[in-house]
């Protein structure tokens, strides 16, 4: 199963690339709906994402990390 999540991922990249140079924002915005889902499903089965769909759907990413240190004591 994760072999095919990773797969689908992979797919979905590129439909994304293709929706991107097409100037397609509907479709764009659905296919990164479908490759963020993706994503947490992988995530959730212990499965590892690939760098380039976390930069798709987390272009922040390093800010989620940052806000779990805002409320540590010094």
């Amino acid at each position: 199963m994760i072999e095919a999540l990773k797969a689908r991922i992979a797919e979905l990249e590129a439909e994304i690339g293709h929706a991107t140079a097409s100037a397609d924002a509907t479709a764009y915005k659905d296919l990164l709906d479908d490759l963020e889902r993706h994503v947490e499903e992988l995530e959730a089965r212990g499965g590892k994402a690939p760098q380039s769909a976390l930069a798709l759907v987390r272009p922040d990413g390093d800010s989620e990390v940052e806000d779990q240190f805002d409320n540590m004591p010094i």
